[in-house]
């Protein structure tokens, strides 16, 4: 007999995540019953309801924005230290085995258990004032932010005003028009819409953005050995498969953009200097929290 299985999401049907759990069910479908929840906005809930929801076994698997999760593991802001890395192969080389063990460690504690890390995009700035060429280009605008404590100081530090909002929230500020900015990776960007409300983009990549792919603990263990591995190999396959997606869409995404008429461009080497001068200082604070994190780090 299948074994049923409950996925749950937060991003619509054109999302690469909504995507990749596409991909996911179909490599699993022979061995399980599923039903997959898309997006647990449009019913009204938070995105990080997702987060309990997998906890208490309301969804077995899920995955979120890994600032989502510092309530329960503080140890994870070090995802979201500005420019702690300088391309995305530095950052998928930090996140294997020995960190992927101890992040899966922590997590078992609070009933979850971790699958993947997904390639939750490279994080810009976008405005519906101004291009973000300098620190005074920050100074005063409305940025919504994640709920996490961390973006908040961070994006309060380099002069703009944070507004925290849920993934739900953000939809109707955007909606609304009711935001100066909004920092975000691109597909977010562009798949929430954001583009017919803020048409200046500031390719910053001040965060490389991740999710977790998680898997309800207590749900894990009462699978079978075999439903246990195969689990485990078609979570690795998905993970490969999302990573290509989310390398492949930045480059589909900023024709997209530019076709839209949209202001886009990068950072220059000085202004960058000066953002990563203003915002050192929480590498400094994480680290000596934290001081056991420095081993994972793998820079260039």
């Amino acid at each position: 007999m299948k074994q049923n299985i409950i996925i749950g999401g937060y991003q619509g049907s054109a999302s690469l995540h909504t995507k990749s759990i596409d991909y996911f069910i179909s490599k699993i479908s022979n061995n399980f019953v599923i039903d997959f929840i898309m997006d647990v906005t449009a019913n009204g809930d938070k995105a990080s309801s997702l987060i309990e929801k997998t906890q208490h076994e309301e969804i077995h698997v899920s995955y979120l924005l890994s600032s989502y999760f510092e309530k329960i593991l503080p140890e994870i802001k070090i995802l979201d230290l500005p420019y702690l890395f300088n391309n995305r192969n530095e950052a998928y080389n930090s996140l294997k085995s020995d960190f992927f063990s101890y992040i899966d460690d922590k997590l078992k504690d609070k009933n979850l258990k971790l699958l993947g890390f997904w390639d939750n995009g490279i994080r810009h700035i976008s405005s519906k004032k101004k291009l973000i060429k300098t620190l005074s280009d920050c100074k005063g605008q409305v940025i919504r932010t994640t709920p996490s404590p961390l973006h908040i100081e961070i994006f309060k530090k380099l002069g703009f005003v944070p507004k925290p909002l849920d993934v739900r929230d953000f939809k109707i500020a955007i909606e609304k028009n009711d935001i100066d900015a909004q920092e975000n990776p691109l597909t977010n960007y562009w798949n929430f819409g954001v583009y017919k409300q803020q048409e200046f983009v500031t390719l910053t990549s001040h965060i490389f953005g991740f999710c977790l792919f998680v898997i309800n603990d207590d749900y894990f263990n009462k699978l079978s050995i075999i439903n246990k591995k195969f689990l485990i190999t078609k979570s690795k396959e998905v993970t490969d498969y999302q990573r290509k997606l989310a390398i492949d869409e930045d480059d589909i995404l900023i024709s997209k953009i530019k076709s839209e008429n949209i202001k886009i461009q990068t950072i220059d080497k000085k202004n960058l200097e000066d953002f990563k001068g203003v915002t050192n200082d929480f590498h400094e604070i994480y680290f000596q929290t934290y001081p056991h994190m420095k081993q994972y780090i793998k820079t260039e």
